[in-house]
């Protein structure tokens, strides 16, 4: 197609169209076109008929796409939808009359397409459109973009093939083309269908046995409540989900670390045994952050919209994947809920559905405030932001407690700093005494000094140590100084080289302990981001600790467990001097709010903007594999910030206390006391003399204050070891979006806002402005889309194709439904259900369509192989999670424990060796129960998912996957015969059979029944026991064999059996395994 609309001979074509009104051609028609035009229908339907050809074969060229349209003409609107501004697009009307004589001629210069193009219309396409134009050439909005209508509600038929109204579209279409439908499926077929179609899993031989006896309505209706009614039912029905939320728990990308997703996961399982509406379901996923009275559980959901694949290798673009996360929800939500393919609208128009590259950017407007910057963040227990602490009831109950302890504390102190206080009064009306005991207490609090006035070279020359100005103190060491004059003498000045560690626990403060800085700066310039110090790990792993930057010469610091998210900060309003030494202090209180710090310039309290009021957890470094060291507090090179080059340093004070105004403005003027000598100026500094009393020599206060910072301490602890889940959360200032041009991160163009595309639903101005409102639109009754999408995808599931093919795209491009009408009204009642997914499930079983056998007569099977006519029941292959299932199920392995932890279940010997990583993960498979859970619980490794279950056709979850291709391959049958669930399952099953049954023939009949769902032919019983007869001989010849095949996997070998007779059972149940009989459902 590509190569159509860019081929050289593009030019000759436009002249070409630019003659259509010059001449006329006259309506010669071919008689093979005739004689297709006579065998097509009555009326042509454009939908039906006419879009598919111009969809497949002109929009390329002649579509929505505008930067990609030839000759100015287009062929997927009429003329009435050209709005003014574009007058000058041709349309089907424009060139209407000499449209046949180009579809037909054989002259290169005329035809069309042009045969350069290496496209071609054969007799019946051309026929089509000429049929088409001759009555009219009317245009109709796509059939997935209208509003699901009936115009003739189901009869009440009663004949004999009339289970409900399902029944009734496809018996008024196969009576009208001579078909009939096929006889209903046996009493062991159909509860085998309906077990694996609504758990997963086989029914036992018990529940198969009392089905076959009495296969009443009543009696199928019953199994269908009893399936719905499952545990089993949500785990499956989670499974499928997972591949539309691209699950996984890894990041993917090169580094490819471990995350674990599972509460989602969890919480979608329990949502589908719940029976939560589908409306519900989607709205707390995409906005459960955003509802009314938002909990854990609905914020929980929005994590679906963080499983998309993430980066953090080290020289990765923050803003260049924060956007690409941006799309990756986009394109998730047009292909999980609309049916669409979105993903080439991001760089262009689409070339097929009227999908506007800025309708791509308006819709990912919704997904573009999201409270996040692109970093990695990672290392022990981070989590990058937003996140939702994973409390229990238990843990919820303390930290209440312990909050509700923590506000009355505060009460408290802000109840005794507002009364009267006598103790004060008689303190500071003794002006010695009161300033003596300030200097007194500032100095005692002083835990560290480095004043920079001396370096000391070392013996390479390069690094220098420089004093301490307190006894007992290392010296701080630096690499490279560049030394200069400083605030009062020497100065440490940085240059490209220049680093600066203090010794180690110098300046070590958590996120509940008070401190203070007191330093002095000399910027040289103007400096955009830089670092002045941190005491802090990478801005990848969180900027973990606190840190300092000059921002366009402005101060800001920060204190981050993993920021921007779990952090606090201020900023200065006012700039900075350059080639100007400036005294700075920065004062922390420990309460872990951005209203306990402040910043003082040249001794005066500076006006400061500050954000993010949510600082939980230490931010103490903490080594596990992937941090990178700590060097503690440092000046100097940081991963991805700019150095505070040419600048000075000077001066450096810790303080283990938030110090007070008047301390500070002491520290700054050593003469400020003896300006305060005066009275009248004494009596101007009464607040600031009480603001230091009540806070350092208040016994009271000073209790209460050691009190709250114990029980924030012991707060800290219950929340450190806590699990954090990525979810859903939004930037209190918007952030504004741009078209970017060819989907460049760096090259935004027009300003776009939320909106939706047009062509599906308008955007009601009504709706909030967010995901919330996205999530309302999409349930709007007069969305054409969200019902049909979501319907088609669980006939697919029950009928192994839905009732348009192309269930991953319901655009121009897709398949039409063979029942439209039938679509159309399964989503009306899925609607009027108010969205109750079980009861869509119920409706489709209860059908006499799914209850048919899939088989039906030779001609009729030649006719419709793919069963599109649905004269016969499902027949498919089962999931590569299903096979697997089924086998543990079977043999009694299978774990009964729903949710939880991924696990590891057998893999390959070194499946994750291929990383070069110091820190790379190795596979060890699980000893216990998690070698035997569901399938849905197995660890999803991006770069290396499990082999078998790609070897069946599992998407690899790096994108939204809503429909599995079914391959067939001889990688599958050695799965089934060589993997060790497999061999191991076969195994246990053989023990537990023998054990029960004597006679051979009785334990392979079981054995049959149990894999293949049916009793055995008297053929196929000699066949099996003649290759068990085979076996046990071979087995008996070679013992250490023997004994080799029956020690595979974790579970004991049970000694009880005759370990010849084990073997060979387990053999012909592993052939058994291996058939495709075992592995269809049918």
């Amino acid at each position: 197609m590509e190569k159509y609309c860019l081929h050289k001979k593009s030019l000759i074509f436009c002249l070409v169209i630019c003659n259509i009104f010059i001449f006329s051609c006259q309506e010669k028609l071919p008689i093979e076109i005739i004689e297709n035009i006579n065998k097509l229908p009555e009326k042509v339907d454009f939908n039906f008929h006419v879009k598919p050809i111009l969809s497949d074969k002109c929009f390329a060229c002649h579509g929505p796409d505008s930067k990609k349209r030839k000759a100015n003409l287009r062929l997927d609107i009429d003329k009435g939808s050209i709005s003014k501004t574009n007058g000058k697009i041709l349309t089907l009307k424009d060139i209407k009359s000499s449209l046949i004589n180009r579809l037909t001629s054989e002259d290169p210069r005329i035809k069309m397409p042009p045969p350069e193009f290496h496209l071609s219309l054969d007799n019946k396409e051309i026929a089509t459109i000429i049929k088409w134009i001759r009555q009219g050439g009317e245009y109709h909005p796509h059939w997935s973009f209208s509003s699901p209508i009936v115009e003739q509600s189901p009869s009440e038929d009663k004949s004999q093939w009339s289970g409900n109204s399902i029944d009734y579209f496809i018996k008024k279409k196969l009576e009208k083309i001579g078909i009939n439908p096929a006889l209903k499926a046996s009493p062991e077929t159909l509860i085998r269908r309906l077990s694996f179609t609504l758990k997963g899993l086989p029914p036992s031989l018990i529940e198969t046995d009392q089905f076959i006896n009495s296969p009443t309505s009543i009696a199928y209706e019953s199994l269908i409540d009893k399936y719905l009614n499952s545990p089993r039912y949500g785990e499956l029905m989670a499974n499928i989900w997972m591949d539309v939320a691209r699950y996984a728990d890894s990041d993917g990308y090169l580094d490819d670390k471990h995350r674990d997703f599972s509460p989602w996961r969890d919480w979608v399982i329990k949502a589908f045994n719940d029976n939560m509406t589908y409306e519900k379901f989607v709205t707390h996923q995409l906005a459960g952050d955003l509802i009314k009275n938002a909990d854990q559980e609905s914020i929980k959901a929005t994590a679906f919209n963080r499983l998309h694949k993430k980066n953090s290798e080290a020289g990765i673009i923050f803003e260049e994947y924060r956007t690409e996360y941006v799309a990756d929800r986009t394109i998730t939500f047009g292909s999980a809920f609309l049916g669409m393919t979105l993903e080439c609208a991001r760089c262009h128009d689409h070339k097929y559905d009227p999908i506007s590259q800025k309708n791509f950017y308006e819709l990912s407007s919704f997904f573009n405030n999201t409270f996040e910057i692109g970093s990695a963040v990672y290392g022990p227990g981070q989590s990058p932001g937003p996140s939702l602490l994973l409390t229990s009831e238990k843990e919820q109950e303390v930290i209440k407690y312990i909050e509700e302890e923590l506000e009355l504390k505060q009460k408290e102190i802000r109840v005794e700093k507002k009364s009267i206080n006598k103790l004060f009064e008689s303190w500071w009306s003794e002006p010695q005494r009161a300033i003596s005991e300030i200097i007194k207490h500032t100095e005692n609090t002083l835990v560290a000094y480095y004043p920079f006035d001396n370096f000391y070279p070392l013996a390479n020359g390069k690094k220098f140590n420089s004093e301490a100005g307190l006894s007992g103190l290392e010296p701080a060491s630096i690499k490279e100084p560049h030394i200069k004059k400083g605030w009062k003498n020497q100065g440490l000045f940085v240059n490209e080289f220049t680093e600066m560690t203090l010794p180690k626990n110098v300046g070590k403060f958590d996120q509940t302990d008070p401190f203070s800085l007191s330093f002095s700066i000399f910027p040289d310039g103007k400096y955009k981001d830089a670092m002045i110090f941190g005491h802090c790990e990478q801005i990848r792993i969180g900027l973990k600790g606190y840190s300092l930057f000059l921002n366009e010469n402005k101060l800001k610091f920060i204190i981050a467990r993993s920021w921007p998210q779990n952090a606090i900060e201020i900023e200065t309003k006012s700039t900075i001097p350059s080639g100007k030494w400036t005294s700075v202090t920065i004062t922390y209180d420990g309460k872990g709010l951005a209203s306990g710090l402040n910043l003082f310039v040249n001794g005066e309290k500076a006006s400061v903007k500050r954000s993010g009021d949510q600082l939980y957890k230490s931010i103490l470094f903490n080594p596990d594999i992937h941090t990178y060291g700590f060097d503690g507090f440092r000046i100097g090179p940081q991963h991805k910030f700019k150095t505070y080059l040419k600048g000075g340093f000077d001066e450096l004070k810790i303080y283990s206390k938030a110090l007070t105004a008047i301390e500070i403005a002491y520290l700054n003027d050593k003469t400020f006391f003896d300006l305060l000598k005066k009275e009248k100026v004494y009596v101007n500094f009464k607040p600031l003399f009480r603001d230091f009393f009540l806070e350092n020599l208040d016994n009271k206060i000073v209790n209460l204050e050691n009190d709250f910072n114990r029980l924030r301490k012991k707060l800290t602890n219950v929340l450190d070891p806590i699990p954090e889940l990525m979810v859903m959360g939004d930037r209190s200032e918007k952030r504004s979006t741009h078209i970017l041009n060819r989907g460049v991160y760096s090259d935004p163009g027009e300003e776009v806002f939320h909106n939706t595309p047009k062509a599906i639903l308008n955007f009601d101005s009504k709706l909030p402005k967010n995901r919330l409102g996205l999530a309302q639109w999409l349930f709007d009754k007069k969305n054409p889309l969200t019902a049909r999408v979501f319907v088609n995808r669980i006939w697919q599931m029950h009928f192994g194709r839905g009732l348009t093919s192309t269930t991953d795209d319901l655009g121009s491009q897709g398949a039409l439904p063979y029942y439209p009408e039938l679509l159309d009204w399964l989503s009306i009642q899925f609607i009027q259900s108010d969205w109750n997914i079980k009861q869509l499930h119920k409706l489709i079983l209860l059908s006499e369509t799914y209850q048919q056998s899939s088989k039906n007569s030779d001609h009729i099977m030649a006719q419709d192989p793919e069963n599109n006519l649905l004269a016969r029941g499902p027949y498919f292959r089962m999931s590569a999670e299903m096979i697997r299932d089924n086998a543990l199920s079977i043999s009694g392995l299978l774990v009964d424990k729903i949710g939880g932890k991924s696990v590891y279940p057998y893999q390959p010997e070194g499946l994750w060796d291929l990383s070069d990583k110091v820190w790379k993960y190795k596979y060890k498979h699980d000893k216990g129960e998690g070698l035997y859970r569901r399938s849905l619980y197995t660890f999803w490794k991006r770069s290396s998912p499990p082999p078998s279950m790609l070897i069946f056709d599992t998407p690899n979850r790096d994108a939204c996957s809503v429909k599995r291709t079914l391959t067939s391959t001889p990688l599958q049958a050695l799965v089934l015969l060589n993997d060790p669930q497999f061999i191991e399952a076969a195994r246990v099953l053989a023990e537990k059979i023998l054990i029960q049954n004597n006679n051979i023939q009785s334990a392979l009949e079981i054995a049959f029944r149990k894999i293949i769902g049916r009793k055995p032919l008297t053929s196929e019983l000699k066949s099996i026991t003649d290759f068990y007869d085979d076996e046990l001989t071979r087995f008996q010849l070679k013992p250490k064999n023997t004994m080799a095949y029956l020690n595979v996997g974790e579970k004991p070998l049970n000694k009880k059996n005759n370990v010849f007779r084990t073997a060979a059972m387990a053999k012909v149940i592993s052939g058994l395994l291996n058939t495709s009989e075992a592995i269809i459902i049918r």
